[in-house]
């Protein structure tokens, strides 16, 4: 077979992958681990180390822990390029790559993986601590799809994995005591937040535009309760901005909890925010952000990850 010609961000000296065709018996185990074993909803990734015509384990990126995770990743919320930012994310640090924990997993059920070959269900290329890895391992070759550069470049990945499933988001902030120019721009911001959410065919819904506690005084305390926790419990997530503290947000925060409702959290740099919102288990991820056109960036990417 005719090897792609691929520039690669990292290859050790004296090394070079080795290409199958995608329907090769060990690259479909491959390819059924990485549905069935990654825990990456991302970018995953399946693997098997093979050694005499026998797989001897299988396992798929991001710690087996299965599909169907949660999982926010920093490194897409930020756009890190492609190779960097593994230490932002616990997910995607060194030890769950698929490359380094097939070796863990062999070498935990005392197989001697001298001699294996590796074959890589999701990837095009491995980094440079995995490729330590598997040569202190005393991995043979390893194998990709001949068109693994193709098939999953990063673009193409994120285009089939980086879509929100979530229809309709809750925009939650404070009100009530933000005041002068500071009230007219945040509420300006939720705005923005609404429209970032829009544009990924989210609907969003903004209370200040239907309760606001100046332009709708005329509404009783107890109107603005129903309507918005009906709101609440209608939307399929909580966009909570608590750079401002905040009653009301507050206890948005704990009926979005108790409704099963995920939140995502966002925050000016420099804000200091209560552990005990911090640590609401339905919070998905906390992103603090610079300006409002970060903070919308920023809501997009996680939004794609839901």
């Amino acid at each position: 077979m005719n090897e792609p010609q691929i520039k690669y961000p990292y290859m050790p000296e004296g090394r070079a992958l080795k290409y199958v065709p995608h329907d090769h018996p060990f690259m479909v185990e491959a390819c059924k681990a990485r549905d069935t074993l990654s825990g990456d909803p991302v970018f995953p990734i399946g693997a098997v180390l093979v050694k005499d015509g026998e797989i001897l384990v299988r396992v798929g990126n991001g710690y087996n822990l299965g599909a169907h995770q949660i999982h926010i990743c920093p490194r897409v919320v930020q756009e890190c390029p492609s190779g960097t930012g593994y230490d932002l994310c616990t997910l995607h640090d060194d030890p769950g790559h698929a490359e380094q924990m097939a070796i863990d997993e062999a070498q935990k059920q005392g197989i001697d993986t001298q001699g294996s070959d590796l074959y890589m269900y999701g990837h095009w290329w491995a980094c440079e601590p995995c490729w330590n890895k598997l040569i202190k391992a005393g991995i043979r070759d390893v194998y990709v799809t001949d068109d693994a550069h193709e098939r999953f470049s990063r673009d193409r990945v994120f285009a089939k994995t980086l879509q929100p499933s979530v229809k309709s988001a809750y925009i939650s902030g404070a009100l009530t005591n933000v005041v002068g120019q500071d009230g007219v721009d945040i509420k300006k911001h939720y705005e923005d937040l609404a429209r970032a959410c829009e544009e990924l065919g989210c609907s969003a819904y903004v209370p200040h535009l239907k309760t606001d506690p100046i332009k709708n005084a005329d509404l009783s305390a107890r109107e603005v309760y129903d309507h918005d926790v009906k709101m609440l419990l209608e939307n399929d997530v909580i966009v909570a901005d608590v750079t401002y503290p905040s009653l009301g947000v507050g206890g948005e925060l704990i009926l979005a909890q108790q409704a099963g409702k995920p939140i995502v959290m966002l925050s000016r740099v420099g804000s200091h925010i209560s552990r005990f919102a911090i640590g609401n288990p339905a919070v998905v991820y906390h992103a603090q952000y610079e300006t409002s056109k970060q903070a919308c960036k920023f809501l997009k990417n996680i939004l794609k990850q839901l």
